[in-house]
């Protein structure tokens, strides 16, 4: 028994002397669980909406006006034109949209009619989609069980039928709403993992100086122990492409070669922070261990879960400066919406920044590495 707990002793020991290690078993659990609590537990909030109203009566006004005092919504715009509605959609400035017929006050009063009012939701976020139903519906019951209140008239003496439209995923499938999110997650983790131990596996293997003394510059080095990587990426991206369309019959609405573009230029960003992580660590354990929280990170503030507007303010700095939160809203756009490139620009704008800056930090810090 006293050799087992001396054994187990030393192996507390080597645990303590491993801070990164140590760190991670203690904080990575915690972090996890607070992000995943702060994102989700508000529910979704300020969801911005557009109304088109063609009855502009004070109830539709009201109705408008108790949309837009919730915490569930933000009203962003008046339309004036069922195409205006559509383009603010598509263009992702409204999540969804309330379109308010010209006789919507006059049949609600009806006691042999029932208005109608007409929502357009964004479906490609499927948990965001059914929460804008549900809010939707209870303000418009709210406004209604109100004014027949007022009116001295039974509650059920008239009623609202809503008709829905889901944008750009008609049946709201889940399917869509994850797999393009996936796409993103799963060639995140690989590029990550091979760039990563790219330069700390030869560090202790011992073969970093043999690569050093080599006739080539340490930008040659990195640049070649890059193309590794870059190209164990495309080849995951591609098998995922495949399978997205042809196994599981994901829509591609968009153009192909700006996905493809555009998923090269997210490869080279991971590859630059997988090299980053490379250069700062003594052990493939510990590099393994850093892709594992930042994955754990990534999926909590990248809109995976739930979209970024609706996470506290800390949680949307951090989402900012995170490739695959805008390389995930990409996906969303480029599969299921068939947005071009204008109507992504600043997704695309920070993910090249991002690229940039990661590269040239991983040189910066490269170049002036000990061996």
């Amino acid at each position: 028994m006293r050799a087992i707990l001396n054994l187990a002793w030393k192996e507390i020991l080597q645990l303590w002397r491993d801070r990164v290690l140590l760190a991670f078993l203690i904080v990575a659990p915690f972090l996890q669980l607070f992000l995943i609590a702060e994102a989700t537990g508000s529910g979704v909030r300020s969801v911005k909406l557009a109304v088109w109203d063609q009855d502009q009566s004070q109830l539709s006004q009201d109705l408008i006006r108790t949309l837009d005092n919730s915490e569930a919504f933000r009203l962003v715009a008046r339309a004036s034109s069922y195409a205006q509605v559509e383009r603010l959609i598509h263009d992702g400035n409204a999540s969804a949209a309330l379109i308010i017929p010209p006789d919507f006050s006059r049949a609600l009063m009806r006691s042999d009619a029932r208005a109608t009012l007409n929502v357009i939701v964004d479906g490609t976020n499927v948990i965001v989609a059914l929460y804008v139903l549900g809010d939707i519906e209870g303000a418009v019951n709210d406004v209604l069980h109100q004014l027949l209140a007022e009116v001295g008239l039974p509650l059920d003496a008239a009623g609202i039928d809503l008709k829905v439209e889901n944008a750009f995923n008609p049946t709201l499938f889940v399917r869509w709403s994850t797999l393009t999110a996936q796409l993103p997650f799963i060639t995140y983790q690989v590029v990550l993992v091979v760039a990563a131990v790219g330069f700390v596996r030869e560090r202790e293997l011992g073969t970093m100086e043999q690569l050093i003394v080599t006739p080539i510059s340490r930008l040659q080095l990195m640049l070649g122990k890059g193309l590794m990587a870059l190209g164990v990426g495309i080849v995951n991206y591609g098998v995922l492409y495949v399978t997205l369309t042809q196994g599981f019959h994901l829509p591609m609405r968009g153009n192909l070669l700006l996905f493809t573009w555009l998923g090269l230029l997210f490869i080279v960003t991971e590859i630059g922070v997988g090299t980053l992580i490379s250069i700062v660590t003594r052990s493939q354990q510990q590099a393994i261990l850093i892709v594992f929280l930042l994955a754990i990170l990534e999926v909590t503030y990248s809109g995976f879960i739930v979209p970024t507007e609706n996470m506290p303010v800390f949680m949307q700095a951090a989402a900012t400066v995170s490739p695959l939160q805008h390389f995930i809203a990409i996906t969303r756009h480029v599969f299921l919406k068939g947005s071009t490139l204008p109507m992504m620009v600043d997704h695309v704008v920070m993910l090249s920044a991002l690229t940039l800056t990661s590269l040239g930090a991983a040189s910066f810090l490269f170049a002036r590495a000990e061996v």
